[in-house]
């Protein structure tokens, strides 16, 4: 189709560009304009197109928007919106929102209008329904405020037929009718007094109390925590089990090293939210590939010249350049949500494996969630799984145990109980080493990342996690207090001895398990998962492991770190001497547990 020549007379579409001149006293007057309040409430179905929805009839028709009409050069002026069938979709899914008690979750490329659809779906609501609120929430107040002037300039433009007085414009609220005085000199609130509320939700309960038919969570990837915001809304659109308003929550993606984690885990679980997915590639109606006559479509043609514009980026040796080219112009879900910065580990690489998860829900449903769980033996106390979806343990794979020395354990653990507002985890992750040609190795099978109240919890989880994969565990020296507690469980069986491969001539300590994270430790550490990234980058199936490696120095890398340490330990075990004995140890035992009321060994400290 290639680019596009401007028209001033676009099709939007109406029955007839522009509205007749009629004597407002006339019956034509009120007959045409009965008609259009029909139109915008009701819907249009125009001569060999599909329905057009109210909400996109007054979009089209009435509400005015920033853009270029081509009268005016490449400066932009407040004009109606283009006819494109993207928007055609998006405002057709919020009636089906309405029909079936649902929401809707977009991600979207950038520059698709976006947040003037969701004005234009505000004003709307604001214009034909009395007494109706409607709210906007969002993550930043630069957005809460670009949102609201928007709205702002869209109804000052409508047909003074379908315009109110504004009674209130000020803290972020606009709220129709006008003052006037009664048969008894008293002044009184008349009009619809219809409500657009916009607030930003750093505390996520600023709605609380309101009742609202159409909920915008506006640039969702910008805010600090999505999830909470969105739960702690849900009463503003809700009554008991049924869901009289409409909630939509939609942006761009962005980096996953920032506040859009949350976004993206909402948009691929959607159903747990009640949310209906609508995913804006970037291909979607791309300047000057559609037709601003029919509102068609060149969508080949764009994702065509996309490619070749990245092809062009990536020449230029700028990876970080390339991948926020990607993130911003998107083709796939997949891509919305790239890190972008530059990372310590081949982001690529991560970046690649962390799309081929997403793709595919067969790949996400791979790892089980679930408890691990004391049981009395003849012997020892044994571990036994109870899958449960809200379970801290993760497992993609469970035990061989006809297989000795199969697997071994690396836990990145704290000594001081949960505190604050401090977002660390403690981590244990369990790696399966090379056994045989017929069996997969060399890769994570299992992760346990929690902070429970207690430490001691923390530190029965990762016992829990080395007896039931028969793994002994090697840990951080500096943080003891796991190690002590292995000790006082008669469980030193389980954790790995001071690794020969990080042993430092110079240093003093004496320990015999863990291994201290000193400058030569950590460099070792590091240089082990960047090589392993580049060799087996695509076994990795764990996308919280993905993510912290993706940020690694950015942010808490609980699970890099357990995972650094499985490597160590991988590397001591092929490195460690045939000759080499091991004093005897004793093993778990039951003196330190009783049998708990329901059947479950407690322990006894």
């Amino acid at each position: 189709m290639g680019k596009i020549k401007f028209d001033p007379q676009r099709y939007r579409p109406v029955p007839n560009i522009g509205h007749p001149d009629l004597n407002p006293d006339s019956v034509a007057y009120q007959e045409y304009w009965t008609k259009e309040t029909d139109r915008c409430l009701n819907g249009f179905k125009p001569k060999g197109m599909k329905k057009i929805s109210g909400k996109y009839y007054f979009y089209l028709n009435y509400y005015m928007i920033l853009g270029n009409d081509g009268t005016t050069g490449n400066r932009k002026t407040l004009i109606h919106p283009w006819y494109r069938t993207m928007d055609h979709e998006y405002f057709d899914t919020i009636e089906l929102c309405k029909e079936e008690g649902k929401g809707m979750i977009v991600i979207k490329a950038r520059d698709k209008g976006f947040s003037y659809m969701n004005s234009g779906a505000v004003a709307h609501e604001y214009t034909f329904f009395p007494f109706n609120d409607v709210g906007v929430a969002a993550g930043l107040q630069v957005t809460a405020d670009a949102f609201f002037d928007k709205t702002r300039k869209g109804l000052n433009g409508i047909h003074p037929n379908f315009k109110h007085s504004v009674l209130k414009d000020t803290d972020g609220i606009m709220r129709s009718g006008y003052k006037q005085k009664n048969k008894d000199g008293k002044w009184e609130i008349g009009g619809y007094q219809s409500n657009i509320i916009c607030r930003t939700m750093d505390n996520p309960e600023v709605f609380k109390g309101e009742r609202v038919s159409l909920m915008i969570f506006e640039e969702a990837g910008e805010f600090k925590k999505l999830k909470n915001a969105y739960m702690s809304s849900k009463a503003c659109f809700m009554d008991g089990d049924i869901q009289f308003g409409v909630p939509i929550v939609g942006g761009t993606g962005g980096d996953i090293s920032k506040a859009s984690k949350d976004f993206m885990d909402m948009y691929y679980s959607h159903d747990a939210y009640n949310l209906i997915p609508m995913f804006i590639p970037a291909s979607k109606a791309y300047y000057g590939f559609f037709d601003i006559q029919t509102g068609k479509e060149d969508e080949k043609g764009a994702r065509e010249k996309l490619i070749e514009d990245r092809e062009d980026i990536q020449k230029s040796g700028d990876n970080e350049a390339y991948n926020l080219h990607i993130q911003n112009y998107p083709l796939t879900v997949e891509e919305a949500f790239l890190n972008t910065h530059s990372a310590r580990f081949d982001i690529a690489l991560l970046n690649a494996q962390r799309s081929r998860i997403l793709s595919s829900k067969d790949h996400r449903s791979q790892i089980q969630r679930g408890y691990l769980d004391w049981q009395l033996g003849e012997n020892d106390p044994t571990v036994t799984w109870r899958p449960n979806p809200n379970g801290p343990y993760r497992i993609l794979v469970h035990p061989e145990p006809e297989y000795k020395n199969l697997d071994i354990g690396g836990i990145d653990s704290y000594d001081q109980d949960q505190a604050g507002a401090s977002d660390s985890l403690g981590s244990a992750i369990i790696y399966r080493r090379f056994a045989n040609t017929n069996m997969s190795s060399d890769y994570v099978v299992a992760e346990y990342t929690d902070r429970p109240d207690k430490k001691e919890d923390f530190w029965d989880g990762c016992l829990k996690l080395a007896v039931y994969y028969n793994s002994k565990m090697l840990v951080e020296y500096t943080k003891i207090g796991i190690l002590d507690y292995f000790k006082r469980m008669n469980a030193l069986k389980y954790l790995k001895e001071k690794p020969e491969s990080a042993h430092n001539p110079g240093t003093k300590t004496k320990n015999r398990y863990g291994v201290h994270m000193n400058k030569q430790v950590k460099a070792l550490l590091e240089d082990l998962i960047d090589d392993y990234l580049r060799e087996s980058a695509q076994d990795i199936w764990f996308l919280d492991l993905i993510d912290e490696l993706a940020n690694y120095g950015l942010q808490n890398t609980d699970r890099a770190m357990a995972f650094g340490l499985c490597l160590i330990h991988n590397i001591d075990n092929y490195r460690m001497q045939a000759s080499a004995k091991e004093d005897e140890i004793t093993d778990i035992g039951f003196k330190y547990y009783k049998m708990g009321y329901n059947g479950v060994p407690l322990q006894i400290n």
